[in-house]
Order: C-alpha cells, then sequence, then structure tokens
C-alpha cells in the first residue's frame, strides 16, 4: 500500500490509461486537472489551518465564527469528522 493521495493514484492511472487505450488525450487532459486540483486543495488546507492558528488568539465571535466554518472545511475536504 502506498501513502500517495488517492487522487494522485487516480491522476497515475488516468496517465497509464491515455497511453495504452485513449486517442483523444482525454485521460490525460483528466490527470493533469486532478494534479491541479490536488494542489489547489492542499493550498486551502494550508491556508484555512492558518486562519485556525489565528483564532486561537483572538477569542472573538468573528474568531469563533471563522474557527467553526474552517474546521468544517477542513473536515469536508479530508473526509474527517468535524
Amino acid at each position: 500500500m502506498t501513502d500517495k493521495p488517492i487522487a494522485l493514484r487516480l491522476a497515475d492511472e488516468l496517465d497509464e490509461l491515455d497511453s495504452a487505450f485513449s486517442s483523444t488525450g482525454l485521460c490525460g487532459e483528466a490527470a493533469t486537472k486532478l494534479r491541479r486540483l490536488h494542489e489547489v486543495n492542499q493550498d486551502l488546507l494550508k491556508a484555512l489551518n492558518t486562519i485556525l492558528n489565528i483564532c486561537l488568539i483572538d477569542n472573538g465571535h468573528w474568531a469563533k465564527t471563522i474557527e467553526r466554518e474552517a474546521h468544517e472545511a477542513i473536515a469536508k475536504a479530508t473526509g474527517e469528522k468535524a
């Protein structure tokens, strides 16, 4: 078993399908988009975690609202429980 994220494993599989069976290149395009979206998701998760760290410093109402929403978004993105 590999520690590689499923999105990247799927992209690798799509590349293999594209080279073996596809004359349209659509599988390769899908693989490229999947890798890009995975990278964007990682950047967004990093930003949300930074926001959470800032919210820990500020205990005001808005900070708590932002903290809750950030936790929910991270849970949704990672498949974890909020």
